[in-house]
Parts: C-alpha cells; structure tokens; sequence
C-alpha cells in the first residue's frame, strides 16, 4: 500500500454493498451475462438469420425475463445492457422493474469497449469519463452492482507487464466510483482462450493478471466485501490440439485462484468466453467437485452469457418464445446444479 493512512468508504456504505454482495451469493445461483452490445448482438443474431434491431434485441430479452418465476431461482443476478435500462416490455412495463420482481438483482456494464494499445494486439479498456454521473443515473434506475472488462490475450510475448498494470489500474478506478455510488463493482481481468497456447500457460497468465489486479485494488483501497470476481477458468487455448479436461481445469483455477484472491471477496462468478455450453458446465461442476489441497472461501458460480443463451436463440429463431424460454431454463437449471457440483 502506498500509504499508511488512509480511509474505506463510510460504514454504512459498506454495510449496503455487503449486503448486495451477499445477496447475488447464494448456493446454486449464478448471474446471467444479458449485457451484449448491439454490435455483439449482430454476431448473435446472425446465425439464426435475424436482423440485428433495438426491437429485436428488446423481444429476445423480453423472452428472458418472461420465463416463469419459479424456474429462474438458479439466477441470483443480471448483467444488463444500459439499452435495456431504458426498454419496455409489450406491455409497457420497464424491463428493469420485471427483473426485480423475478427476484434477480439487477447490474449494469460500465465500460465503453476498448482501444489498441500497439500493434501487437492488446487493448485498453475505455469508460472512465462521466463514469460517476453514469453510476448515479443507473443506481436511480435501481442497478445495484456493475460490470467493467479488462480483456488480456495471451500471444508469444504478450500479455506484457505495461498492458497488466493499465488495465488493473483502470478496473481499480471504476471500482472506486462504483463503490461511492452504491453499485458494488464487478472485477472481470478476461483472459481470452485464443490461441494455441498450453493450460500451463494460462495457469501462469492468470497468475500474474490475479496478482496485479488485487495488489492495485489494495493500493485503492477498495472494499473487497463489497466486491465480486468474474474470471476466466484457466484452459487450453482454443487452437491447441490438448485440451485440458474438466478436472484438470478445476485443480488448475483453483490453485490460481487461492494464491490470489482474497477471502474477504465474497462470490467468483466464471465467465464462459469461448467455450461451448457444454465445456462451461462441465469445468463449473468440475471446480465445485474437485478435491485440492486448497480452501474455497469464497462461493463459486457462474456468470455467463453464451453459455446460458446459445442454445435458447437457436431455439427461438425470432418467434418461437415457448421453446426458446424451455432451452434458456434447461441451460440455467443445468448450471445452478454445477454449481452445487451436481
């Protein structure tokens, strides 16, 4: 720390995020990724040929959120797109207000995307203008936690230390004036599975990314209580020819994550970037069932989008709610088990 004398955030603003916090951690329950931007929307809605519209995006996640109450419980929370924020249901109803009667807490995305830092493929993650008034309108609009993504490729020489430290001082920030407003701030250091990169070097990646981010997170003195990790599991890239299986995958995310992230931080929710649904699930169950050496202080659970959601838009087709909402459940259902370990 850079200083002896410093001060959190006021008791009671620790006690209300604490409390958020505490209430998205709940055994079995996980956060669903509905945060895509309408250019990643495009990509979504491609393969089931249709066209990428705010009134097809508004449909698709009115059919999440009017899937029966009772077969939502696996989800504690939502990751809104702050389009979402300002839609309404057929109607007339804000989406945001249908959320938090199906008892999902309800969190926004904060970031603004990402720019080149060179040429050698890393980028930096934009958003920090008028991020305070951004957190005030969304807190009056009822979020109560938010997303920031710092994204890390793994490559021959990347990612480097510059890249690292930049991106960990950019989530540190948003997590300050996220905390000061109410929202509790989730830390999402992604490393992406590109590449035909070992799982022992993801291992050794995700180490170093840990390390830098929670060493920044210190020297601001965020309040980890009021906190929630989104990592990647630490895998095989996705070109090499040996994949790690599930177990190995659990040890290895465990081991990295034990050596890095404190305990005082409440909930880990995996991100599913790049993986099938199926491999999602299995690593989920795999890192609530494995037998290591290490503790598990902290809830671990899922935070996904694709891994939840692809199969539900290859069902829905752009009208077909009743089967698009049966896949969505199964897939939410499936999760909620693995992250019991079941």
């Amino acid at each position: 720390m850079t200083s002896t004398r410093f001060e959190y955030i006021p008791v009671g603003l620790q006690d209300e995020l604490k409390d958020i916090a505490r209430s998205i951690c709940k055994p079995g329950c996980g956060i669903l990724a509905a945060d895509e931007t309408p250019n990643a929307m495009e990509n979504r809605f491609k393969p089931i040929n249709l066209e990428n519209t705010e009134e097809n995006r508004r449909r698709y996640r009115q059919l999440l959120f009017s899937c029966p109450k009772e077969q939502l419980q696996p989800l504690s929370a939502v990751i809104l797109h702050n389009e979402t924020l300002y839609q309404n249901t057929d109607e007339g109803k804000p989406i945001i207000e249908v959320v938090k009667e199906l008892g999902i807490v309800p969190g926004v995305t904060l970031d603004k995307g990402w720019i080149e830092l060179g040429s050698n493929g890393e980028v930096f993650t934009q958003g920090l203008d008028g991020l305070d008034e951004r957190c005030k309108e969304y807190k009056r609009l009822g979020c109560q936690f938010a997303k920031w993504r710092m994204v890390v490729t793994i490559g021959e020489d990347i990612p480097t230390n510059e890249a690292i430290t930049e991106g960990a001082r950019g989530l540190a920030m948003y997590a300050k004036i996220a905390q000061r407003n109410g929202l509790v701030p989730i830390i999402e250091p992604d490393i992406g599975r590109a590449g035909d990169h070992s799982v022992e070097r993801c291992l050794k990646v995700t180490e170093v990314v840990l390390s830098e981010v929670y060493k920044v997170l210190a020297d601001y003195h965020i309040y980890l209580e009021g906190t929630l990790l989104k990592p990647n599991m630490v895998t095989s890239g996705s070109e090499n020819e040996n994949q790690a299986d599930p177990e190995r995958v659990g040890e290895l995310t465990l081991e990295a994550l034990s050596r890095h992230v404190p305990p005082a931080v409440p909930g880990i929710f995996f991100l599913s970037g790049g993986l099938s649904e199926k491999m999602a699930t299995d690593n989920l169950r795999a890192i609530n069932n494995v037998k290591t050496y290490y503790p598990k202080p902290w809830v671990t659970s899922f935070c996904f989008g694709r891994g939840l959601q692809d199969s539900c838009r290859a069902a829905w087709l752009g009208e077909n709610v009743e089967e698009g909402q049966k896949a969505f459940i199964k897939r939410v259902k499936e999760n909620g088990a693995a992250a019991l370990g079941l």
